[in-house]
């Protein structure tokens, strides 16, 4: 019996409910980088004008400063104005880890910097149709299509400052002693495989 097979989850109800996730759990900081640079699912919460918390599921990007870029529109959308209004925002990026041990998420808070720059927007849509449209590579017609579907003069880019505590994360793994070296891309896709319509 391999050491990983004998192993068993500690589900510790004092330390499942009473631990600090962010300071008790933090990720290692190379699989932070990782999931943070490189993953694809980010939800976004700001305030609306009713004083409610909005959460969207959103593209983001990182760039050399190393904070978080995100694209919306402003007028056929409420974000943009929601943001001016009450810069508040805070971003949850998660990995897809269908297995409870190898959950890891990044969670930031901190205030929108809104930009209508024509510069950063360039940089911003170029920067999620590679990452997003990654199938488009070496077609340059249909990248060049994707980029004027994103790159709309109604757009504008919020810019994600963190707070002085910010980021923060945590490895689920860690908190029942099964932790697990990787990020785990892809995993609940390939569990939900069997299922899928073709």
């Amino acid at each position: 019996m391999s050491e990983e097979t004998a192993k068993k989850p500690n589900f510790d109800p004092i330390t499942l409910e009473q631990v600090n996730v962010n300071k008790d759990y933090p990720m290692e900081p190379d699989e932070f980088e990782i999931l943070y640079k490189h993953n694809c699912y980010c939800h976004m919460a700001h305030i609306s004008q009713y004083g409610y918390p909005i959460v969207t599921p959103m593209f983001y990007v990182v760039l050399e400063d190393n904070h978080v870029y995100i694209s919306s529109v402003q007028k056929y959308r409420k974000k943009i104005d929601h943001l001016i209004a009450n810069p508040k925002i805070s971003v949850s990026i998660s990995n897809d880890g269908s297995n409870a041990k190898r959950q890891k998420s990044i969670q930031i808070i901190g205030k929108a910097e809104v930009s209508f720059d024509q510069e950063l927007m360039t940089k911003v849509h170029w920067a999620i149709i590679d990452k997003y449209w990654w199938d488009l590579k070496g077609n340059e017609e249909l990248r060049q299509a994707a980029f004027k579907g994103v790159h709309t003069p109604n757009r504008a880019i919020i810019k994600v400052i963190p707070n002085k505590n910010s980021p923060t994360s945590w490895d689920f793994g860690k908190m029942v002693q099964m932790y697990e070296r990787g990020v785990w891309f892809n995993e609940a896709y390939q569990m939900s495989k069997p299922f899928d319509i073709q």
